[in-house]
């Protein structure tokens, strides 16, 4: 009697273990995929962003005022 009760604790603490391990693993799985998706998003805003700068004419203006002062430190 005393056995088969051990016997049955065991499996039971077997099966929560398992119960638990699994559901941090799953739990974890979720959060990398929210952080991937969210570092995306952010990456893609950053070049969206960069994008509609450059196509302003601020990246043209940008780069001639960084030659206008080169020759201005020559002349």
């Amino acid at each position: 009697m005393i056995g088969s009760l051990r016997n049955g604790v065991r499996r039971m603490r077997r099966a929560i273990v398992g119960r638990v391990v699994a559901f941090s693993l799953s739990e974890e799985r979720g959060a990398a995929t929210a952080e991937y998706t969210l570092v995306t998003l952010v990456a893609a805003t950053i070049a969206f962003l960069l994008l509609n700068w450059a196509k302003g004419g601020a990246l043209t203006d940008f780069f001639q005022n960084i030659f206008d002062k080169v020759v201005a430190m020559f002349n």
